[in-house]
């Protein structure tokens, strides 16, 4: 998706922190969306079925700590409350059943980009919003430039 002028004029009065902020709640707006399996979700950390109220869009790889996994959709499942905040992430579990969604190469590669250190910019998080807006909208999968 290429970004237009009006696109990239419409976010000019908003800081970084305010993009980084509207930028993730399109992405895990999408994200939710994603593993929404009709009406309920099965956590990415203890692999239960839970309803969709109960579900976190929850990083591997912290978004904290991990800014440029932050939108990089293979670091980013659905996971439930208890998983992602009261085990902060049960990231064992996570990582295993992670294994199993997108295989040991994806993983490594999510955990490999984790550690490079790369500063977000205007345009990519003008870019993040506007391409999970878009295939919020359209219901479809998007692609992430993080990939």
């Amino acid at each position: 998706m290429e970004l237009t002028a009006a696109q990239i004029q419409k976010y000019q009065k908003k800081t970084i922190p305010q993009l980084i902020k509207l930028a993730t709640v399109h992405f895990n707006r999408y994200i939710r969306q994603r593993d929404d399996l009709g009406g309920y979700f099965q956590c990415i950390s203890c692999g239960e079925h839970k309803s969709l109220d109960q579900m976190n869009a929850s990083h591997y790889m912290a978004a904290g700590n991990y800014s440029n996994t932050r939108f990089n959709e293979d670091n980013v499942h659905g996971a439930c409350i208890k998983c992602n905040k009261f085990l902060h992430g049960n990231l064992i579990e996570y990582r295993k059943r992670l294994v199993q969604k997108i295989g040991l190469d994806r993983v490594e590669l999510v955990e490999s980009i984790a550690r490079k250190n790369v500063k977000q910019d205007r345009l990519s998080l003008i870019w993040v919003i506007e391409n999970y807006k878009l295939k919020f909208k359209n219901g479809k999968k998007a692609n992430s430039i993080y990939r």
